[in-house]
């Protein structure tokens, strides 16, 4: 007995050896290469495969945009038009798979089959064509068994513009894009014509009004259920809207191209009306001067996310431009504080009006003289006269007055004065400077005068103006 199951051990030891041993190939599984792909007769079709062993040919397609480590291959001659849904049953992480038409060499992937980060794809497929399953294996080291399954779909029921689902208001609904297609002579939406993909909604207005319509996912558009014409369009974030008259028919449409189709949710309900905003800024801290610049931003507040198209932005002094787009820009020649109006319309229809109020006040102060001695003497003390005055209205201000650091770095300060300064009229400031030895051994020093309003927030029209030097020299000594 004991020898017996020395022999058993040892036999199963060679075998393991011989199948680890270099050079020895692992048979290729069913379906490895394209001519070689399993037969799938009917649907719905559930089937055990194996990766294990297979390989990759050198003229394998890409499979969801790449290339994997091997390739399994089925194929299918669909009898019928029809939507088909692929499906991995297995939990496998590494692999992917897609479904080609066409010859070797020369095979093209069917739109929405791919199926790299799901486990499922949805296809159309049409009477008598030939239809290859790829499986793609990306990691060597992950081959094994695994279950796919194709099974046929039913489309959506209002999947063509006759059997359009009746819908009223408020209303949601969902669906499913992958189940939808294209009924022969639809006119995709104009703004997204690759989008093939629809189901069809039919509303009968009760009264005159606005209605929207979006969807979480893929295009909107409106159409007159008399003659089709397209009321409105909207692909992405944001809705349809549309004027709906009373006793009159409409259909919504809901769609999305091949690649982009998925699950939807429709909301249909009243309109909201526009709420208009402006903002503005003129570039600076504080009001603006007149004469400066002052940019406006003109929004529709709008819940739908459409914007203003057509209207009037008043700025208040006389003028106006008509609304096109968001952002304008407006110079005020007078203080004064001014209504700025926008009466705008979107392409709807819907109209809203929005003010807001500009005040223009213009600071203008100035230090007009900054008087130094031409000359000095170590040890002497001088007067030095600042003049101040403002251009537009009597401003409470602040003058500081430093002594220039010649090395660079942060400037000397001397002292600072605050008083009034009126229109036309010059103020003085007296400070007074007793020259050093220092001064003496640089041989000169520069002054600078400051002048700034005391209010905090308030800008000057003309800051180029608010500062002044003067420069006394070391008089030669007596001799």
């Amino acid at each position: 007995m004991r020898k017996l199951l020395r022999v058993s051990l040892a036999a199963l030891a060679a075998a393991v050896i011989a199948a680890l041993a270099p050079g020895v190939a692992l048979a290729a599984p069913a379906g490895d290469d394209f001519d070689a792909a399993t037969e799938i007769t009917a649907l719905p079709f559930t089937g055990a495969l194996d990766t294990t062993g297979a390989t990759k040919a050198p003229d394998d397609p890409y499979v969801c945009g790449r290339v994997g480590e091997s390739t399994l291959w089925l194929r299918h001659t669909a009898p019928a038009d029809g939507i088909v849904r692929l499906r991995l049953l297995s939990d496998r992480k590494y692999v992917s798979f897609a479904v080609l038409t066409g010859q070797r060499g020369a095979l093209t992937e069917v739109p929405g089959s791919c199926a790299s980060s799901s486990p499922e794809s949805t296809f159309h497929v049409t009477a008598g064509t030939t239809y290859y399953v790829v499986v793609r294996e990306s990691a060597s080291w992950e081959s094994g068994p695994l279950t796919l399954s194709l099974r046929k779909l039913t489309p959506e029921p209002n999947d063509n513009r006759a059997s359009a689902k009746v819908t009223t208001l408020p209303a949601t609904h969902t669906g499913d894009l992958r189940l939808a297609g294209a009924e022969p002579g639809e006119v995709p939406p104009s703004c997204n014509t690759q989008a093939t993909q629809s189901v069809w909604y039919r509303y009968t207005a009760t009264r005159t009004r606005y209605v929207s319509a979006g969807s979480s996912y893929g295009t909107v558009s409106v159409h007159r259920a008399t003659d089709l014409s397209e009321l409105d369009c909207f692909a992405g974030v944001g809705d349809a809207v549309f004027a709906a008259t009373a006793g009159e028919n409409y259909l919504i449409r809901v769609a999305d191209s091949l690649q982009n189709a998925r699950d939807f949710e429709l909301k249909i309900g009243a309109a909201s009306p526009l709420a208009p905003q402006i903002t503005w800024d003129a570039g600076r801290y504080g009001l603006p001067a007149a004469g400066d610049e002052v940019r406006f931003s003109v929004y529709a507040g709008d819940s739908h996310r459409r914007k203003l198209v057509s209207g009037t932005l008043s700025f208040g002094d006389g003028t106006s431009v008509p609304v096109q787009g968001e952002y304008y820009s407006h110079r005020y020649q007078r203080d004064g504080d001014y209504v700025v109006t926008v009466s705008g319309a979107t392409a709807d229809g819907r109209t809203g009006t929005a003010t807001t109020t500009v005040r223009v006040e213009t600071h203008d102060v100035a230090i007009t003289g900054l008087t130094a001695p031409a000359g000095f003497t170590p040890g002497e003390t001088k007067q030095i006269e600042v003049a101040a005055t403002s251009r537009v209205r009597t401003e409470e201000v602040k003058v500081w007055f430093y002594r220039v650091n010649p090395a660079g770095g942060n400037d000397e300060l001397m002292g600072s004065l605050t008083q009034q300064v009126s229109p036309g009229v010059t103020t003085e400031f007296p400070f007074a400077y007793t020259y050093t030895g220092k001064d003496a051994t640089d041989g000169q020093v520069t002054f600078r005068a400051v002048v700034a309003h005391t209010v905090i927030g308030t800008k000057d029209a003309k800051p180029e103006d608010n500062e002044a030097r003067a420069t006394s020299v070391l008089r030669p000594a007596q001799t």
